[in-house]
């Protein structure tokens, strides 16, 4: 047996095959018994520390630091074996080699295990400028692990570094005019964060193009639209296009016309106008301190009232939740009051050819002393006038709140009203 172990292959005694299979054989179980620990210690760890949602990246960094032990082992276990100079090269370059890769790997590991928490920390913040931040700053720093870890990686694999970094700075030049997009698409993101017309989440337009911000990067930003597209927009657009930020309003416009029939009285067309008012200020959501419900004007086929409130919601979703409260309160409202809501007629007269007979003579309209009468009952201080409406309640009206003083048809009857 001894003779057979002796014995040499490619110039390597038999015994050394052995060694080398042994060694990798023990690297791989001191990987597996560390990833074990690892995995069940961490796993528990995290379990307490409620941090439960790192558990996916603490096990890739579980695979990389075994990863790490292997090329350690190896590299360290290869002198011992004693191998001739030309295979002991060759083993000790690639076990470098591996070893400079298992750490480049594990560093990789590591970040993404910090930006992920750090990531959990600012979705528990109200700023959306940290979440914005986040993933520019992974992409920035594992760009430079990946640079300083190359020149790691080929630092061990006997690559003259300072050479090779010599003959880019030759290319420098070049490479500057070749990148010259990237470099104003790089201005373009640090506008954003100076600037801040937009964040993570927002409902913004920018060039006709609308949808909700999901990332903003280095190079490019990306708008998920309403229709579930991805759109990818430069960032050096950003610098001169309008940028439209639905994100930012504080509140949600409504404005939309309400037809009624021209068959309403007009004391049953103020009360509509002050019951809608009354329903704005108690419905939640809705901007109480501006408004306007008012009787616009005389429509072709209705009597328009128009309708302008906000809403104080912070999404689309919300915003049209409100919306249908709102519509469905004034329909209940008209329903209770016996307002009917009117749609485009047309109304035909049909006139007869043949002459007037003494029945079909018109009526004599009224004397032109009752028709001066009736015009100064409806002028200033008339007996008929209501200039601002009868007293129904205070109106609801956000601007004044309360029937004016010198209105000599304002009374009690307007405050019993309110409530």
């Amino acid at each position: 047996m001894s003779e057979w172990l002796d014995r040499t292959f490619l110039g390597v005694e038999a015994w050394k095959y052995l060694a080398i299979l042994g060694l990798v054989f023990g690297a791989l179980l001191g990987k597996a018994i560390l990833e074990w620990i690892l995995r069940r210690y961490f796993r528990s760890l995290l379990s307490r520390a409620g941090l439960s949602y790192l558990q996916a990246t603490i096990e890739g960094a579980d695979r990389a630091l075994g990863f790490l032990t292997f090329a350690l082992i190896v590299f360290l276990g290869v002198p011992l074996i004693e191998l001739p100079e030309q295979p002991a090269q060759i083993v000790r370059v690639a076990a470098r080699m591996m070893t400079a890769v298992g750490g480049v790997w594990l560093s990789f590991r590591v970040l993404d295990v910090l930006f992920d928490w750090l990531a959990g920390r600012a979705e528990r913040t109200d700023s959306k400028l940290d979440d914005q931040l986040i993933p520019i700053l992974r992409r920035t720093v594992k760009v430079f692990a990946a640079i300083i870890g190359g020149l790691f990686v080929l630092q061990n694999m006997n690559v003259d570094v300072g050479s090779l970094l010599a003959g880019l700075g030759l290319g420098g030049l070049a490479f500057a005019l070749a990148a010259k997009d990237t470099v104003a698409n790089f201005f373009g993101s640090v506008m954003i964060f100076v600037d801040k017309p937009f964040t993570i989440g927002d409902w913004v337009v920018i060039d006709k193009h609308e949808g909700i911000v999901e990332e903003v990067g280095f190079r490019t930003s990306r708008i998920r639209t309403f229709y579930n597209s991805l759109l990818t927009v430069p960032n050096a657009m950003m610098t001169t296009a309008v940028i439209d930020n639905y994100g930012a309003r504080k509140y949600r416009r409504y404005s939309t016309t309400i037809g009624i029939t021209y068959a309403t009285p007009a004391e049953q067309v103020q009360a509509f106008c002050e019951g809608v008012r009354a329903i704005i200020t108690g419905l939640p959501g809705m901007r109480k301190d501006y408004y306007m419900v008012e009787f616009r004007e005389f429509g072709a086929s209705s009597l328009n009232i128009m309708l302008y409130c906000f809403m104080e919601t912070p999404t689309w979703a919300e915003e049209l939740r409100v919306r249908t409260h709102l519509n469905l309160e004034i329909l209940r409202f008209a329903e209770k009051l016996g307002v009917r809501f009117a749609f485009p007629t047309t109304t035909v007269h049909i006139e007869s050819q043949v002459a007037p007979g003494p029945s079909q003579a018109p009526a004599p309209g009224p004397a032109t002393a009752d028709l001066a009468e009736v015009i100064r009952a409806f002028g200033p201080r008339g007996a008929l006038a209501r200039p601002r409406g009868v007293a129904l309640t205070s109106g609801f009206d956000p601007r004044k709140g309360a029937l004016a003083a010198d209105d000599p048809h304002a009374g009690a009857a307007g405050d019993a009203g309110e409530g």
